[in-house]
């Protein structure tokens, strides 16, 4: 797992705040309320909303006012296509490389499967699709898995992670992708669930 910064911190709190839906699209992140409301001076609040910016969670103005991005469920649901996308893509490379996916990491606790995702970033050779891999771990796979009442609930997914791992040491990409698709599909719908809970 990463070494954690204040600043990671202080991103991930109100990561969970936009995803969840209790913060809303448009709602201004003022560095000065975040500061009094977390607790912490102005300069992590400053590298955290950088963090968020950088996730597309929340965007600068031109008035360079930092506010949260619009999200839909539609937006939602493109963002986990695009992370399957791309971890298809590196397995697929890893596959060609005969890297080993460590199917034995695979139990049942969700730093588990957090760390699965871990492997494959940390065996990935392509770096553009790492960072996409990466900030999508830390923000929308995270938030999923670890915030979410459906998240919490892993049993099906870890299942599908092991058979993901069975099917990309038989180098059969094809059941992977569907696989993958699957998993993901399931982070997706917790996360819209989540978000309409909140809404109520």
């Amino acid at each position: 797992m990463r070494n954690k910064r204040v600043c990671d911190y202080i991103a991930e709190a109100i990561q969970n705040e936009i995803l969840s839906g209790r913060m809303s699209s448009g709602a201004p992140l003022r560095q000065e309320e975040l500061a009094d409301s977390l607790g912490y001076s102005r300069i992590p609040i400053r590298e955290a909303l950088q963090i968020l910016e950088s996730q597309g969670l929340a965007k600068r103005l031109a008035t360079r006012h930092v506010v949260v991005a619009d999200f839909s469920d539609e937006v939602i649901t493109e963002i986990y296509e695009l992370l399957a996308d791309v971890e298809i893509k590196l397995l697929k490379g890893m596959m060609q490389s005969n890297c080993v996916l460590g199917a034995s990491a695979i139990n049942e606790n969700i730093s588990a499967e957090l760390q699965f995702h871990e492997t494959i970033i940390s065996n990935s050779h392509n770096a553009y699709f790492t960072h996409i891999l990466e900030n999508g771990l830390w923000c929308y796979i995270r938030f999923a898995v670890e915030e979410t009442a459906a998240g919490r609930k892993n049993a099906r997914r870890l299942e599908l992670l092991s058979k993901i791992a069975e099917a990309y040491s038989d180098k059969d990409i094809k059941i992977v992708r569907k696989l993958l698709g699957e998993y993901f599909e399931s982070l997706c719908e917790a996360v819209i669930a989540e978000r309409a809970e909140s809404s109520r």
